[in-house]
């Protein structure tokens, strides 16, 4: 009897391990803040994100732990797909685990540290527009930074190379995601507002954005530092030229969470440092899952 091949035939090659990882670790996490989102609907007496979350569960098991060919692009396009409904379910996620938000605590290591608070003091202490402009758009290229690097690769067929990005970007967003839900922390937009800043079309466009999709108790550490440094790291490592360009964004983004009163500077520090961590425990993962294959297909 012939065996008809599979339109995708599974290949157990690092860049499939690596995306199985971070499929895993999307299980882990959607199954681990199941409690706190069924806390949420109690509290709130609603079970439409309940239903949502645990259809997300489910489909992050069945893409994790699944051979077939047909769901590997499903499992390289996983995080992407499921990345802004883990953000958004965070507004949910934090109110139901209750765990008191840590401002003054966060507010002390920024003094400590800074001598001040310069998430309030430095835009009207430079209240240049050019300098604003400048920064609010290094702030709003966020979606850029973190999703036009890997999927240039994917189109390019380039596959382990996004494979090892999707896999940083996972470990990072899941150490900030599960942080904010353990320790949330407002951020001075929620508490003050936003800084004294000039007011400009790109200043408004990022306040807009943010009022329209922003969750509260996310500001420590500041994803969108973490994220936008393993972005920079990895782009740098596989697409020099552009990696060149995102860098340069990721130090204005950086910059411009503080400068416009998003993050306190401890936020946009402790990003800097879980991106950085999580970019190495990557590549650690990454000659794991790679000497694991070649161990097997030596024994084979």
């Amino acid at each position: 009897m012939s065996v008809v091949p599979l339109p995708f035939p599974e290949i157990d090659t690092p860049a499939d391990r690596a995306t199985r990882f971070a499929a895993v670790v999307l299980a882990v996490y959607l199954a681990a803040t199941t409690w706190p989102m069924v806390l949420y609907s109690e509290r709130s007496s609603t079970t439409g994100a309940l239903a949502v979350h645990v259809a997300a569960l489910l489909a992050a098991l069945v893409v994790a732990l699944s051979r077939r060919g047909e769901i590997r692009p499903v499992r390289d396009l996983l995080p992407l797909l499921l990345g802004p409904f883990l953000y958004v379910e965070l507004r949910w996620l934090i109110p139901g685990l209750g765990h008191p938000h840590a401002d003054a605590l966060v507010l002390s290591w920024e003094h400590g540290l800074f001598g001040g608070n310069p998430s309030a003091t430095w835009a009207p202490a430079m209240p240049w527009p050019l300098l604003s402009e400048a920064l609010h758009l290094a702030y709003a290229s966020y979606y850029l930074l973190v999703l036009a690097p890997p999927l240039v690769l994917y189109v390019r067929g380039r596959r382990e190379a996004y494979a090892a990005t999707m896999l940083a970007l996972t470990l990072v967003y899941g150490v900030c995601f599960t942080t904010y839900v353990l320790f949330p922390v407002d951020g001075p937009r929620y508490l003050v507002g936003p800084a004294a800043a000039p007011n400009g079309p790109v200043r408004a466009f990022v306040l807009h954005l943010l009022e329209a999709g922003s969750s509260r108790g996310t500001a420590f550490p500041s994803s969108h530092v973490a994220a936008a440094v393993v972005a920079s790291l990895c782009a740098l490592r596989f697409q020099r030229r552009l990696g060149v360009v995102v860098a340069v964004l990721t130090v204005g983004l950086a910059l411009g969470t503080v400068y416009g009163g998003f993050h306190y500077g401890v936020d946009a520090l402790a990003g800097v440092l879980v991106g950085l961590s999580g970019w190495l425990a990557a590549r650690v993962l990454w000659r794991e899952l790679g000497l694991a294959g070649s161990q097997s297909a030596t024994a084979a």
